[in-house]
């Protein structure tokens, strides 16, 4: 996809999909497929796999090729989809150019770890990255990786680099960067429904959720009320039917993933497995979620006729 393209595409709810697995790990690439289908037609902006919520880190290079495979093919050009590489350089750039031959639309740039590099690194990275693909690239901002101001300015030398998540929550920091850069990125609230008022009114234009994988209407009117500025809307639809189950992904480490996991078994989306060092919910767990899924008037899904 052309970066102009891309840039005018980068709006609304970006839908970050786990990686469906089977209960013995084995990528389940058929309720992949369905699932991402469901996320096409949802009115969601793009759909977004190998990210954080996708288990990125666990995927085999011969898997994560598959699973972009599959997902831009069950898309079907409905709405574009993003990709996340990460790693080393070198093992970044193998995934980007699997990712363009797949037919992906664009990149998102997981962060590092161990490695901090400094500007001239991080600019050389992302432009092998685009250099190696062709592709767009969403700039990840989060914790133990954020980007400031300068940061995103020596990026911008990279004209691959069209977006920027944030997803570390400073939102002193974000509203600095929007003014000093302006245009140049997309703005994308990666800190999803919960702030979502602030972010809008700070710039962003876009929101990424992992809850919309278990009703995307719930995401789809947190961010159009985001967007028109109504907090006492945004209030109602987050202590009715999210912030329950945002605080249970925030009580205990890996919570993030595993919780949408079970959160769409129980809802007939798909099986919970996750692979090691993740773990299953605890049991008190999972009964409390699936009474916040009651208490939400979260729906299973209808079956497949």
């Amino acid at each position: 996809m052309e970066l102009q393209t891309l840039r005018a595409s980068l709006h609304g709810v970006l839908a970050f999909a786990p990686t469906s697995m089977h209960d013995d790990g084995s990528l389940d690439l058929d309720s992949q497929r369905a699932h991402v289908a469901f996320l096409a037609g949802s009115g969601a902006g793009a759909v977004v796999v190998a990210g954080g919520v996708g288990e990125f880190y666990a995927l085999e290079e011969a898997e994560y090729a598959a699973l972009v495979r599959e997902t831009v093919d069950a898309v079907a050009g409905r709405v574009p989809v993003l990709a996340g590489v990460g790693h080393s350089t070198a093992i970044a750039t193998r995934l980007a150019r699997a990712a363009a031959d797949a037919g992906a639309d664009g990149l998102m740039v997981n962060p590092l770890y161990f490695v901090n590099p400094d500007g001239d690194g991080m600019v050389r990275h992302y432009g092998e990255i685009g250099a190696a693909s062709g592709l767009g690239m969403i700039v990840f901002s989060t914790d133990g990786a954020v980007y400031d101001e300068k940061d995103l300015e020596r990026l911008a030398e990279v004209e691959g680099a069209v977006a920027v998540k944030d997803e570390a929550g400073d939102q002193d920091l974000f509203a600095r960067c929007v003014d000093r850069l302006g245009d140049r990125y997309v703005w994308i609230n990666g800190m999803a429904e919960l702030p979502a008022v602030d972010y809008a009114r700070m710039g962003a234009v876009a929101m990424t959720s992992g809850l919309v994988n278990l009703d995307p209407a719930v995401a789809l009117d947190v961010w159009a009320a985001a967007l028109a500025g109504d907090a006492d809307r945004h209030a109602a639809i987050v202590a009715e039917r999210i912030a329950p189950i945002a605080a249970l992904r925030a009580s205990r480490p890996g919570y993030h993933i595993t919780v949408i996991k079970e959160a769409m078994h129980l809802l007939g989306r798909g099986g919970p497995a996750v692979r090691l060092p993740l773990v299953p919910l605890r049991a008190e767990d999972r009964a409390a979620l699936a009474g916040h899924l009651d208490r939400g008037g979260y729906r299973r899904a209808e079956p497949a006729l």
